[in-house]
């Protein structure tokens, strides 16, 4: 009964629109039966093994919901990948990086968590967050839940007495938990350092482990249309010479009878919640600014445009991190219903047409 619904299992995922999909299903299927195949008590773990079978064969029917939840447990924006995507960006696993004082004297436990560059970078950030709050660099090392009789010097404190440490410690870490868990993490850290400043002690370079795969333009290929095939004109003598034909490749699947346009729209929403960082070191070229990417908040009440600027760490002023939007092929979140699944280039040739339109010019009554 078990070998039957795993074989099921691993069949429902080879019809998955891509290898990447197919690969990661097979896999943690895999691991799943290996880890509980010998539980005293196996009906619960097959009742799970059903639940996710069920949910392939939805998704291969054509379901969008499901689908798009398996995006994104496949490239990190939920789950345990998303977690191990965030550790690199971590103070932990920066080697040498200062630790803030402690809150309590003598209490090494009572030190708040640092923010190393891209850390901070993605905290700050509402492209790289799954909320449009905005907070600053002082804002992050210092949250707004702490009042102001945190402060010794205040007149509050003065009159109340000082803040409990402990409870100033707990708000530090309940503002770290809490962000760090809003954090969509991008897939892949680029750096403009060279590789002599790579080697420098001071400048660290967080790494995913994806970046020799691209798994950008892997997920751009799959959002991007196929290029427009042209029968050959006679009129032409380009297309009456005997050259090779080269086969058209066909990079996008079909899935439960579905298009392959709606596919890549589903595609495209996934590169909207993917962003992309960039790792500089502070003292660059000379005349090197740093870039302003639009940014575009998601939301009923802040649908606006901001633009964010490269945050330095105050803490680790060495290097500067950068967030942006991962690609142009990205949804407009600022956009309602179906305008929000077109590229910028299809909005321009609606706002076009919409201008060329004749206007009904009334008459007036004498």
């Amino acid at each position: 009964m078990a070998l039957a619904l795993y074989r099921s299992i691993l069949r429902e995922a080879g019809y998955l629109p891509h290898p990447y999909v197919q690969l990661f299903v097979k896999g943690r299927t895999k691991d799943y039966f290996r880890t509980h195949r010998n539980a005293q008590d196996p009906s619960k773990y097959l009742k799970r093994a059903r639940c996710e079978l069920r949910k392939l064969q939805r998704i291969n029917a054509g379901a969008q919901k499901p689908f798009m939840r398996l995006l994104w447990y496949t490239f990190g924006r939920t789950g345990a990948f998303r977690r191990e995507l965030i550790k690199p960006h971590f103070a932990e696993s920066y080697p040498n990086f200062p630790k803030r004082e402690a809150i309590i004297p003598g209490v090494e436990e009572s030190r708040p968590p640092s923010y190393p560059p891209t850390l901070l970078a993605l905290v700050t950030s509402a492209i790289s967050k799954t909320t449009d709050k905005q907070y600053s660099a002082e804002e992050v090392l210092n949250p707004r839940k702490l009042p102001e009789r945190a402060d010794p010097t205040s007149e509050e404190a003065r009159l109340l007495g000082p803040f409990s440490l402990r409870r100033k410690k707990n708000i530090h870490r309940r503002f770290f938990v809490e962000q760090t868990d809003r954090i969509l993490p991008p897939l892949a850290v680029s750096s403009s350092a060279t590789t002599a400043d790579q080697t420098k002690p001071d400048i660290f370079i967080p790494s995913t482990g994806l970046e020799r795969w691209n798994p950008m333009e892997m997920l751009e290929t799959l959002a991007s249309p196929n290029p427009m095939y042209s029968p050959p004109s006679r009129s032409k003598p380009e297309d009456r010479l005997p050259l090779s034909p080269t086969p058209r490749k066909s990079g996008h699947l079909r899935l439960g009878g579905r298009s392959s346009r709606w596919l890549r729209r589903r595609y495209r929403e996934l590169l909207a919640s993917i962003p992309t960082m960039k790792v500089r070191t502070a003292d660059g070229p000379q005349g090197e600014e740093d870039e302003q990417p639009t940014e575009k908040i998601k939301g009923k009440k802040s649908m606006r445009n901001r633009s964010i600027q490269s945050i330095p760490n105050p803490e680790r002023p060495t290097t500067r991190a950068q967030v942006a939007w991962s690609s142009d092929l990205v949804l407009s979140p600022d956009k309602p219903g179906l305008l929000r699944s077109m590229t910028a280039r299809e909005l321009q040739w609606i706002r076009d047409a919409e201008l060329s339109k004749p206007v009904a010019v009334k008459k007036s009554s004498k």
